[in-house]
């Protein structure tokens, strides 16, 4: 995956898009689901993600709960430590059409740490729902990435590890799909060994 550096958001929609189209564990169909993913330099990483999809289920309001059960996007990321290494911590943001965001870190599915209402504020995680689709914003901070990880000197060249989710465990309208493929007979989207490879460049 090759992730262009930008000057800003507004960037975003003149980039390639990457296709939210491998459909998991049984799923037949999903709405169509997409997004656009740039790097501002000595920022952080813009996001956006669009589900062509009307009336989506909505239920939680208040950020860190259980968005997954609702129709949600979600995006996953893991960086290299300082030391040059992959390392084990990855990070996860989930939101659902009402705008309420999942998002933490930690280096498996439970046992994970949250993020404050502050670094929630800084990630300026946003949605607009219209008739026919809705629209996921979140903007990823080095600030934050550091917090985690150590420095990072991003820029050009930098590589990292990352997959993008649709999802909903509501039985009614259940399904799973992904960015990249996730080769396991074990439903979960908290293994990042089929994490895709990207790459910072202009």
């Amino acid at each position: 995956m090759k992730i262009k550096i930008i000057r800003n958001a507004a960037e975003l929609e003149s980039l390639t898009p990457f296709q939210v189209d491998h459909l998991l564990w049984g799923t037949k169909s999903i709405p169509k689901t997409y997004g656009y993913i740039g790097f501002v330099p000595c920022d952080g990483f813009y996001l956006r993600m669009i589900c062509e999809e009307s009336d989506p289920l909505c239920v939680y309001t208040r950020d860190m709960e259980p968005v997954y059960r609702d129709s949600a996007m979600e995006a996953f990321f893991q960086f290299e430590a300082r030391i040059g290494r992959l390392q084990a911590i990855y990070l996860n943001f989930e939101s659902n059409s009402g705008g309420a965001l999942l998002a933490g870190y930690g280096k498996e599915r439970v046992y994970r740490s949250y993020f404050s209402k502050d670094v929630c504020r800084a990630l300026r995680s946003s949605t607009e729902v219209e008739k026919d689709r809705w629209t996921w914003n979140i903007r990823i901070p080095v600030t934050v990435l550091e917090d985690i990880y150590g420095p990072l000197h991003l820029g050009e060249g930098s590589t990292f590890t990352c997959n993008f989710y649709k999802i909903s465990e509501t039985k009614e309208i259940e399904h799973y799909a992904s960015y990249s493929p996730i080769l396991s007979d074990i439903p979960s989207f908290h293994l990042t060994d089929f994490f895709e490879t990207a790459v910072i460049e202009r």
